[in-house]
Parts: C-alpha cells; structure tokens; sequence
C-alpha cells in the first residue's frame, strides 16, 4: 500500500516559506534602468567565453533580441576583434563589408571596423547605420575594447518613438519628397571618391552610381558630386511598425558649429560643401524642421556608460545610436550584418503592400478595440476570467490544483493568484489573493496554495518579463508530458512554440520545496513554456493575454503530437517557416484577439460574472 506522504492534517498546517536565494547563476538576465527607458542585459557572473556561451544559447539570445531589439553583453570574455567578429558571426547570417562609407573608419579584421574616427571633442549625431543609401545593415555590433577615462557613450534612440514625436505635418512633408543626399568628395575637407568607391577607375564608380540609382557629376577638378534621393521613413518588414529612417539632419550643413560652416561655405561655395541634405525635389529643408528632428532625439536618447569587453547588439531599423565626446583613449569597434536592399523590396509588383496594408488596418482595428490597462481592477476581471476559460477550454481538472499569477504593477515583488480550495469557476476578481515572493498574503480572505506559491513565486523572481504564470494538469499535457518529447511543429498552431519550450523531466511530487520551485525557475532559460515530465505545463509572458493563449494553444499542439506518434512519416514544417511563423502568430495583438474572444465566451456561458466587469472594459 502507498503510504502518502502528506496527510491532510499536514496539509492544513502546511505554511508558506521565504523562498531562499540560490546560488548565483553563471549568467543572469536583467535590464539596464536608465533616464528614458530601460537596455535588457545578459550578465556573465563569472569569467565565460561570449562565444562559448552563445553557442549553448543561441536560441534564447534569439528570441530575446527579436522582443527588445537591443541586447547588451557585459562581464564576458571577448579576446580581441577576431573573437568579437566569430560571436557575431554565430549571430547573423552574412556579415557585411562597410561600403559607400560616410565617415573614416580603419579596418580591424575581416569584418570589423573602428568605429567613426571623428574628433574626440565632437558629438556624433544620432543616426541609423547607411540610412542615408537605399541599403543598410538590419544588424549593428558594438564592441568596447576599452572604455574612455570620461564620456565617450553610445546614445541609443527607438527609431520608432523618434518618428512619433516629429510633427505629422513634417513627417508627411519628409515622406512626400524624400531627402536627397548630396556629396562632394575631395581630399582634404572629406573622403576622397577612391576611398569611398575603393577604386580608382571612374568607369567602376559610374557603373556603381548608376546601379544604385546615384546621380553622379565628374567636375572640372576631376573629383566627383553625387545626388541620391532616398526614404525619409520606413516600415520595419518585421514589426510592420513606421520609423524615421534618414540622415537629414546629419548630412545637412546646419549639424556643423557655425564657424566650420563659414569656413567651408568660403573655401568651398554653397553647392561645392563636402555633404548637404535637402528634400529630394531640391528644395531646402527649413531649419525648424531640422530642430524639430534633432529635439525628437534627444528626447528619447539611453545612455549607459561602457564597460570593458561590452558587446552591444542592436536593430539597426528600430534603434539610431551616436556618440558623445570622451577624453583618453577609446577603443570601440563595429561591425553590421544582414543587408537588406530597399530598392529590390520597393521593385515588387505593389502585392506585398497591399498585403502589408491590409495587416496594418487590421492590427489598427484590434488595437483601437483592445486593452493594455494595468488598472488593477481590469487586470483582476482578466486573471478571474482567465480561471474561467481554463474550464470552457478543458484545461482544468475539475479541482482545485490550477493556479495563474499576475504580478501586481508598480509591486513587482507581489503578486494575485487564486484562493487555495476553490474552483476554477468560483474565483472572482473580489476573492483573488494578493501575496508577496515571501508567501505573507497582503490582501485577501484565503490561504496560499504552497505548491502554487513555491512555483510561481521562483518563476516571477528569476525572469522579471514574465508578469503572468500560469500552471494546469490539463488531460492532453499531462498525457504527453510523460513521453518525454518536445512539441514538433505540425502545424501552424505548433509553431507557436518552436524554440520556445523547455522539458523539466524531474518529478519529485507536488512541489512543496522552494528549491524546487528555484530549479524549475532556472530551467525555463527565458523560455515561455515548460512541460513538466508526468506533471503538466507551464506556460508564462508579458500579460494575462499571452499567458492563457499560449495555455489554450499548447493543450491543442499535445493533441496533434500525441495522435502523430502513431505515424512515422510526418512531413514537419521546416526550422525557418517554423520560426517566422512562430513570431508572426506570437504577438500580443493576436494575443489580446483570441482572449477576448474566450472572454467573451466565458460572459454567455457565467452571465452572473459580467457583474464584476469593471466600466473600464
């Protein structure tokens, strides 16, 4: 006879614990909290090769990359350029040479490059890397061999949030006309066209200009004048989000001091100027427009001081970065990848447009419809309905052993989850508990379920962006859990969690044990779903949204693959497809969609829960 381990006096006696610290992990994941926002960092705790580390994690330094967009390195080991280069390498799929250069750079190795030798005295304005051209690198590295003894920051700006500030008027302006970049090249006052070009013969720069739709004039002198007319903004082909893309305000006379202006205008005349920005039908850019651009970045600039060996990957597309004047020596090396060619995407025969269009009113439609409230009664409707659709979906047991957390916003350190003895279906947002990570309940009429607690509160303490958890014994997870396999990607459903799910095969019983819950914790590795080995499935994001929908889906994914052991010739959806997929369902408007199609589910079939429906929603 089984002898339990646990009786139910035991049980009732059972008191929540402090959940203790563990030992340090050799890398943690955190952010950066600056001015303007926040820089989401992987810390290296202990001397590890970057390289070495991003080969066993390439998966997560992936997906965390495709949420934020800029990721920063600190505390590895980078040796040298070559080894910064090789870990870029394992990161991207083509490296690029800098070509058509803008500013003087030195050559380090293969692929990497000083970043602009410009005087150390002077800013370098913010700008997208070659957004003055028609192709740019979707990928930019920074890397610091060593810091300057003051300043010398890289200022880091959203693309997107700049474009938002701009006045519509101006935008519109920019977008209709476009900027027209015009260069002298000389030597002396700027880089010479052979440089540039890296050729000496004039039929291979023609022959370039006029493949990359570049006006070129050889003067009188023998140097050269280019004119390029090139997007103002442009629509990230992931996101499908508008940024402001150009380097206007860079290029246009009025960024240099005034007695360098005079001086070039003197030595040169107005039209024979190194580099001037204007709109692309010739006329002059007003000077309150160029104002307004540089106000916008300087509004939305993160500035972090560097650090040695500090490697800082950035989207190239969604983020401009700069530079402020330093004194000492500074060493911080660059190097892009991905190129991507506005020409030939711009070419296609208008059909990806009107496709692109078409998702844009769609997303707008949700969006004007949805909500992102972080008022608390709105989010405590949302955590008690989210009990609900555990039962309408079938994801219950029909007891009282699921729980889903919310973390509570601005109390990052306590959160709600359900009256331990309840079920499903009884939970309301006026019964929901609200516990701090020590287990104290800080509000409410109930206990703490201490399997829930011990789980949950390790989970939301390890990884600070997942701010809802969510924790069930469904039929079909539990099911498949015990086969000990990964979810294969089906179909469209099952992609949802390509690269994006771990195994936890250690099932020791019910987790009463905060160590337990702190190896579950440390075992998600930035993933958003578990699956617990004969226990179940635990799935986690950003909101209550991507929580539950990734519960609901995931329950539909073990299904297909259970049925599919029976067969041996499944033909899967390739690793590419699968992953595009993967981020083209995965998103929170779609999130927000099907929620609030369940929710509203749950209000037909629990019409008395609609009394709890707070007037924000």
């Amino acid at each position: 006879m089984i002898q339990n381990k646990m009786g139910l006096k035991s049980l009732l006696n059972a008191k929540p614990v402090s959940v203790a610290v563990a030992a340090q992990p050799a890398v943690s994941f955190l952010y950066l909290n600056l001015d303007r926002g926040n820089v989401a960092v992987f810390q290296a705790n202990e001397p590890i090769a970057l390289k070495d580390w991003i080969l066993t994690n390439k998966t997560l330094v992936d997906r965390t990359y495709a949420k934020e967009g800029l990721l920063l390195f600190r505390g590895f080991d980078v040796a040298g350029n070559q080894a910064f280069q090789d870990t870029t390498a394992l990161l991207s799929n083509e490296l690029m040479d800098y070509t058509e250069p803008s500013t003087p750079r030195s050559k380090v190795a293969d692929k990497v490059y000083t970043s602009t030798e410009y005087p150390k005295d002077q800013y370098i304005p913010m700008h997208n890397e070659h957004s003055y051209s028609n192709h740019w690198p979707q990928k930019v590295w920074f890397y610091c061999a060593q810091p300057a003894e003051l300043g010398g920051e890289t200022p880091i700006s959203d693309s997107r949030r700049v474009y938002q500030l701009i006045d519509p008027a101006i935008c519109e302006e920019f977008e209709r006309k476009g900027v027209m970049y015009v260069r002298n090249f000389s030597e002396g006052l700027d880089l010479p066209w052979q440089q540039v070009f890296q050729t000496e013969d004039k039929a291979q720069v023609e022959a370039y200009c006029e493949k990359a739709g570049i006006a070129y004039e050889w003067k009188k002198d023998g140097n050269l004048r280019t004119r390029q007319v090139c997007q103002a903004t442009f629509v990230d082909p992931h996101t499908q989000e508008k940024v402001w893309f150009n380097q206007a305000h860079l290029f246009h006379l009025s960024s240099l001091d005034s007695s360098v202006q005079e001086f070039l205008i003197d030595q040169c005349g107005i039209d024979n100027v190194p580099r001037n920005s204007c709109f692309g039908d010739g006329t002059c850019i007003p000077d309150r427009y160029l104002e307004a651009i540089r106000d916008a970045y300087q509004r939305t600039q993160l500035i972090f001081s560097w650090e040695k060996s500090d490697m800082l990957m950035v989207n190239n597309v969604l983020f401009a970065h700069g530079r402020h004047p330093f004194s000492g020596p500074r060493k911080v090396m660059v190097a892009m990848a991905e190129p991507y060619h506005h020409r030939s995407a711009a070419s296609d025969n208008g059909a990806t447009e009107v496709v692109a269009e078409t998702r844009k009113e769609t997303a707008r439609f949700f969006i004007n419809k949805s909500s992102d409230s972080q008022d608390h009664q709105v989010l405590k409707y949302k955590l008690a309905a989210a009990y609900r659709i555990m039962v309408t979906e079938n994801l219950d047991e029909g007891g009282i052993s699921g729980h889903i957390t919310m973390r509570v916003p601005d109390q990052p350190n306590a959160f709600w989850v359900n009256p331990f003895g309840l079920l499903a279906e009884e939970v309301t947002p006026e019964n929901l508990i609200k516990v701090d990570k020590s287990g104290k309940v800080l509000e409410g009429d109930y206990p703490v379920n201490t399997a829930g607690f011990c789980i949950h509160a390790a989970i939301h303490e390890a990884w600070p962006d997942l701010n809802c958890v969510a924790h069930t014994h469904s039929p079909w997870g539990t099911l498949f859990s015990a086969t000990g396999l990964p979810i294969k990607p089906i179909d469209q459903n099952c992609c949802l969690f390509f690269e994006n799910h771990v195994l936890y095969e250690h099932y020791n019983g019910p987790v009463n044990n905060p160590e337990e819950g702190q190896n579950l914790a440390e075992a998600l590795a930035g993933m958003d779903v578990a699956i617990l080995r004969n226990h179940g499935t635990i799935t986690g994001g950003g909101s209550i949204e991507a929580a539950i929908i990734r519960m609901v889906a995931i329950e539909r994914a073990y299904r297909l693959n259970f049925l599919a052991l029976e067969h041996n010739n499944m033909h899967l959806i390739t690793d590419d497809v699968a992953r595009l997929t993967r981020e083209w369902i995965g998103n929170a408007i779609g999130f927000a969609v099907e929620f609030n199609a369940l929710l509203r589910k749950v209000e037909k079939i629990y019409p008395d829960f609609r009394q709890f429906k707070p007037s924000a929603l």
